[in-house]
């Protein structure tokens, strides 16, 4: 139920140290990510999803666990090269459901026909 807020303050700055503008309820889909895995396993992500779309270790979509960060290309980003194609990441719930900030909130919603055309590719970082 957190609002979504593009460009929102990261919680830390990819390293650890704490950002000292960051609002706590203000995400957009990165701050969102980046938040979950540091609180639930102090893991350090960086703080765009096309840098955190390099991180952790690649897994086929065959292989998606609960946990693995999905990322996702969008209608502007669609025909772009390399992780400039990356315009989405969200958490995998597992049994088709993602847990993201989507256009408005914070949700845990199926993975639509619509999103997973715009897959990319996924990672494991914990």
């Amino acid at each position: 139920g957190y609002p979504y807020v593009w460009g929102s303050e990261r919680y830390h700055w990819g390293n650890g140290v704490l950002n000292k503008n960051f609002v706590n309820g203000e995400f957009d889909c990165s701050a969102f990510v980046q938040y979950v895995y540091y609180k639930t396993n102090n893991v350090l992500l960086e703080v765009t999803s096309r840098a955190q779309s390099t991180e952790g270790e690649l897994v086929d979509k065959k292989d998606l666990k609960r946990g693995d960060l999905m990322f996702f290309t969008n209608a502007s980003r669609k025909d772009k090269v390399g992780i400039e194609k990356v315009g989405h990441v969200g958490i995998y719930f597992g049994d088709n459901y993602i847990l993201h900030t989507a256009s408005d909130y914070a949700v845990l919603e199926p993975i639509s026909a619509t999103r997973w055309s715009y897959y990319l590719h996924s990672r494991r970082v914990v």
